[in-house]
């Protein structure tokens, strides 16, 4: 196999097992026990890895190996309060620019998560699909790619929340309050109702986060 392909499995391998929670928070990847996993050398894993301490899902530690990123409480807040403010700004933009065609995509969206409530593997993806379709309609792709990238550095704890929860949306800022403002064209109350959601799943998701029962339980699911 040519080293960029072996590199692009081995990229996508670990990223899948890192994002749905299957390779904790903290724990240490063997280069050589992935390499053998897939029956590659370690050279295209060792190529991964430096991939994904780019993207933050891993950490390289000089003369210790990779662990998989493990985020403070303050770099949790952090990344939220980042998110907040970048999804509010799409949603704004995309409830002036989206078409009647869009909209009812997101509200498509949104019965695919209701759809999927059982399985919390398949709502984690259909989630991802409505805030990855809700950022690309604001036309803004910098923006849009930048709340991409910090959605995923909270996936895996996303994954424990909605496995230990019977009804993710239970919060009271469900998904369809934002298609409705975006149906109104109402932007600000678009920005409004995105940036509550967001700091929901953030309180959520820090309690995850800091709990060492509920983390244990949802990491191990």
């Amino acid at each position: 196999m040519p080293i960029e392909s072996a590199q692009t499995l081995c990229l996508a391998h670990l990223r899948d097992e890192i994002l749905s929670g299957r390779l904790a928070p903290g724990e240490r990847i063997r280069p050589e026990a992935v390499a053998a996993r897939l029956g590659l050398s370690r050279m295209p894993v060792r190529e991964a890895l430096h991939q994904l301490d780019a993207e933050g899902l891993v950490t390289l530690r000089a003369n210790r190996g990779a662990i998989v990123t493990r985020h403070d409480p303050a770099a949790l807040a952090e990344i939220f309060e980042m998110r907040a403010l970048l999804e509010g700004l799409c949603a704004r933009h995309a409830a002036r620019g989206a078409t009647a065609a869009d909209i009812e995509d997101l509200d498509a969206d949104c019965q695919a998560m209701r759809r999927a409530i059982a399985d919390p593997t398949r709502w984690v993806d259909r989630h991802e699909d409505f805030h990855d379709r809700l950022c690309a309609l604001a036309g803004r792709p910098r923006a849009a790619a930048e709340a991409r990238r910090l959605r995923l550095l909270v996936r895996p704890l996303l994954h424990g929340f909605v496995a230990a929860e019977r009804d993710p949306e239970a919060l009271g800022h469900e998904h369809e309050v934002i298609v409705d403002a975006l149906r109104d064209r109402d932007g600000r109350r678009a920005e409004r109702l995105v940036v509550a959601h967001v700091n929901a799943n953030a309180a959520s998701l820090l309690g995850v986060a800091t709990s060492p029962r509920l983390r244990g339980r949802c990491l191990t699911r």
